[in-house]
C-alpha cells in the first residue's frame, strides 16, 4: 500500500497452465460396455496377474477364441461381441506356441493379428515401448476399427525405462493406455505376475501384484490367477477389483491338452465362490497349504489365548492378521475381554458348549485389528 492508503495497482501475471474442464450438464451418460460381461469392459483396462506356470498365456488365448467367434463366456453363458484381437507377446513364439494354442482354443486365426516389432522410419524395426508406441498402436486400431481385445504380456516387458515400483511412473504410462482403450473401446487386458508377499499388505491380493500398486490403481478391473490349495491341477481366475460393476464370482480351470498336442483352457461349469485374498493368503511361507479355521482351531484347542500370542503364532507361519481375523467366526471361536481399564486385555478361545456359562463375548469387525483385540498388538505388527 503507497502513502496516504492508496492500493497499488496488481501486477500483471504471466498464465502459463489452466484447467481443462467439463460440466457434468454437458456429459451425455454412456452405459458400460462389456465384452464379457460383469468381468471385461470395453474401452477399459483390465489386469489379469499370476504366479508363472498358471496357464495365464493359454487364457488370453481361450478369450482371443471366445472374441475371434463370438463364443459364450463360460458359467454364465453371456454374449461375447465377436471382433479382431491383437496380441502382444513377449516371451512366446508365434510359430510354435502362440498359433497351436490358438488352435487349440478353437480360435478364428484370421481375425488375430500378433505383434512382431515397431517400424520407425529410418531406424531398425525393434520391441514395442508402450512409453514411446501407443501412437503406432492408435494407428493399428484405426486401421483395424474391428479390434474388440488387445492383450499385454507381460506388461513389464513394454515398459521401456518406467520404473515399475514408482507410482508416479506407472500412472504416467498407464494413464494414457487407459485413454486410448476408451477412444478405440477396445478392452485392454495387461497380464503381470505376482510377488512373495507377506509384507505391508495384509492379506490383501491388490498387494500381490509385482511393483506399484499403481499397476492395480490404472486397472478398471483386476483378476488373480491361483492354485486351487485343495488340488494344485485346479487353477482359479478371482476377481481381485472391479470398479464397473458388483463384484463378480470366480471361475475355476484346469489345462488340457487339444487334439493338436497343444494345451487349452477347460472350464468348469460352475462359479467360484472364493475371494482373492482368501485364495492367496492360505499359502504359507514354505509353499505348504492350510485353512486359517483349522488352523486356529488347533491352536486353540489348548485353551484361551491372548490375541497378541494369537497374531505372533500366525505371523510366525505366514499367515496376514486379517485373515486370521476373518477366519475366528468360522473357526468357532470367539474373542472375549478379561478385565476393565488399562488392564483389559482380549483373548480368543473356543466356544464353550451349549448350558456352559460364557462371559459376554465382544464382536470382532472385518478390519482393524486393535477393535479385534484391544491390546494394542496391532501397533506391534502392521498389516
Amino acid at each position: 500500500m503507497r502513502d496516504g492508503g492508496w492500493m497499488e495497482p496488481p501486477r500483471a501475471v504471466q498464465v502459463t497452465q489452466r484447467l481443462v474442464t467439463v460440466c457434468a450438464q454437458d456429459v451425455k451418460p454412456e452405459p458400460i460396455r462389456w465384452l464379457w460381461p460383469g468381468r471385461i469392459a470395453l474401452g477399459k483396462l483390465t489386469l489379469i496377474a499370476g504366479d508363472p506356470g498358471l496357464g495365464k498365456s493359454m487364457l488370453t488365448a481361450c478369450m482371443a477364441a471366445h472374441v475371434t467367434c463370438g463364443l459364450a463366456w463360460p458359467v454364465d453363458g453371456s454374449e461375447c461381441p465377436r471382433g479382431s484381437v491383437l496380441l502382444v507377446s513377449g516371451e512366446d513364439d508365434p510359430g510354435d506356441t502362440i498359433r497351436p494354442r490358438l488352435d487349440a482354443a478353437g480360435a478364428d486365426a484370421g481375425r488375430v493379428h500378433i505383434l512382431k516389432s515397431v517400424r520407425v522410419p529410418g531406424e531398425a524395426s525393434r520391441m514395442l515401448s508402450l512409453q514411446h508406441d501407443l501412437e503406432a498402436i492408435g494407428l493399428f486400431l484405426e486401421e483395424h476399427p474391428d479390434v474388440r481385445l488387445v492383450t499385454i504380456d507381460p506388461l513389464t516387458a513394454y515398459l521401456g525405462a518406467t520404473d515399475s515400483h514408482k507410482n508416479s511412473d506407472v500412472r504416467a504410462l498407464l494413464q494414457p493406455l487407459g485413454e486410448l482403450a476408451a477412444h478405440y473401446r477396445v478392452a485392454i487386458i495387461a497380464v503381470s505376475h505376482l510377488n512373495k508377499g507377506g509384507d505391508g499388505g495384509g492379506g490383501s491380493a491388490l498387494y500381490r501384484v509385482s511393483g506399484s500398486l499403481a499397476f492395480v490403481a490404472a486397472a478398471r478391473a483386476s483378476f488373480v490367477v491361483t492354485k486351487d490349495k485343495v488340488n494344485p491341477e485346479r487353477r482359479l481366475l478371482l476377481p481381485s477389483k472391479n470398479n464397473l460393476g458388483p463384484d463378480a464370482s470366480g471361475l475355476a480351470y484346469r489345462i488340457g491338452l487339444a487334439d493338436n498336442g497343444a494345451p487349452r483352457v477347460e472350464w468348469e461349469e460352475t462359479a467360484v465362490v472364493l475371494s482373492a485374498d482368501d485364495a492367496l493368503s492360505i499359502v504359507t511361507e514354505d509353499e505348504g497349504y492350510i485353512d486359517t479355521a483349522d488352523w486356529l482351531r488347533q491352536l486353540l484347542a489348548a485353551g484361551p489365548m491372548p490375541a497378541r500370542q494369537v497374531q505372533t503364532e500366525a505371523k510366525h507361519i505366514g499367515i496376514p492378521w486379517r485373515t486370521v481375523q476373518r477366519a475366528l467366526k468360522k473357526s468357532g471361536a470367539e474373542s472375549v475381554r478379561e478385565g476393565f481399564g488399562v488392564d483389559a486385555r482380549y483373548v480368543w478361545r473356543l466356544k464353550r458348549r451349549l448350558g456352559v456359562h460364557c462371559a459376554p463375548s465382544v464382536s470382532v469387525p472385518g478390519d482393524g485389528a486393535h477393535d479385534a483385540h484391544g491390546d494394542g498388538a496391532e501397533s506391534s505388527f502392521p498389516d
